[in-house]
């Protein structure tokens, strides 16, 4: 049987993410809050009112900023609250409704990545929230499933143990078969009583080869997938087609 393991969202693009017990999904949506800000590169033009996808380059993330997965992150949805972490001191709290302490975590971030003052970042973020757009890494609002199994099979590959977290999924479920994922590709899957479409395998980038406990790239995980299975994919990317609520333990089954 493969059930959930864990329930992820990332508030931030490229900050550490939140594990949540249950979640209430909609259709034609993602996570609530999943992606719902970035900071964005110097120059990115992001308009909140008419949002529109753009590339993950175009902002601050682990593909080229190793150095975030230093940092855990804890974000309050109510108050919009974001409290940033470093070996487990709180370092900084801002809120990020208010323009100065926007500007403070910007000032932040650039000098800790060593980033000149021309090339400071800003902060974005659509109006209406994630329903009104998520920075997600596709140009489609959907939700991130890994199988533990088939990362598991992976690391016996290159004899290492693979941290989940490096795939930044949403939904992380122990699974019967390795790989059994790929084969679910443009069919239905019921997770509690939500009922999603599998749409597309999930292509892996220099994000995943940031170890999240240690912030240094230590395995490139692109070359190893080439390596033993001849694609770079893990995971999958799906659609909610009926909404509900999930929670971890609830059974993930094929239609």
């Amino acid at each position: 049987m493969n059930t959930v393991e864990g329930i992820y969202r990332y508030p931030i693009k490229g900050l550490s993410g939140e594990n949540m017990t249950s979640v209430v999904l909609n259709a034609g949506e993602v996570i609530p809050g999943d992606r719902e800000y970035a900071f964005a590169r110097a120059g990115v033009q992001f308009d909140p009112d008419k949002p529109e996808y753009l590339q993950k380059t175009n902002f601050l993330a682990l593909v080229q900023d190793e150095k975030l997965a230093g940092f855990e992150t804890r974000f309050d949805p109510a108050s919009k609250m974001l409290s940033i972490f470093q070996n487990s001191k709180l370092i900084m709290e801002t809120d990020l409704a208010n323009p100065a302490d926007c500007m403070e975590a910007v000032k932040f971030f650039r000098e800790y990545l060593d980033m000149p003052t021309d090339k400071s970042p800003h902060i974005v973020r659509a109006t209406g929230g994630t329903i009104g757009h998520s920075f997600s890494d596709v140009p489609f609002k959907a939700i991130s499933l890994i199988n533990l199994s088939s990362i598991r099979d992976f690391g016996g590959k290159i004899d290492a143990d693979i941290n989940p977290l490096r795939f930044r999924g949403n939904i992380n479920f122990e699974g019967d078969v390795p790989w059994v994922e790929f084969d679910w590709i443009d069919r239905e899957i019921r997770i509690g009583n939500v009922i999603m479409r599998a749409v597309k395998r999930t292509e892996r980038c220099a994000a995943t080869t940031v170890n999240p406990a240690t912030a240094e790239r230590d395995i490139n995980i692109l070359k190893e997938l080439r390596r033993n299975y001849g694609h770079m994919d893990l995971g999958i990317y799906a659609e909610v087609l009926e909404g509900g609520k999930i929670k971890c333990g609830d059974e993930v089954q094929l239609i």
